[in-house]
């Protein structure tokens, strides 16, 4: 599948899916012909998760980290879910 393809079918832009790639969180094949890249069923999985953790506001380090097995997707959403805690009771301290 084409970046095109890919664009259309996850609604994602063809800037997050090349920032994904240079963070190293996909590795599209290149095409030996013309040098396009052409994205699998694997990588094509991996951008519908990266889209849906990015969603949730989990950061790229924190993604990177659960996609190399060195923190799992339960402490990941329990990081967000303090940040998230701590923002709240941020924004209560400041209300009038």
């Amino acid at each position: 599948m084409l970046i095109n393809e890919v664009e259309t079918l996850l609604n994602l832009s063809k800037k997050s899916i090349r920032y994904y790639e240079s963070e190293g969180l996909i590795k599209p094949e290149r095409n030996k012909y013309n040098d396009y890249r052409t994205y699998t069923k694997n990588d094509i999985e991996t951008l519908k998760k990266i889209k849906l953790l990015r969603e949730l506001d989990v950061s790229i380090e924190e993604i990177k980290k659960l996609f190399k097995g060195t923190i799992t997707l339960k402490e990941c959403l329990n990081s967000r879910i303090s940040k998230i805690e701590t923002y709240e009771k941020n924004l209560k301290g400041i209300k009038f």
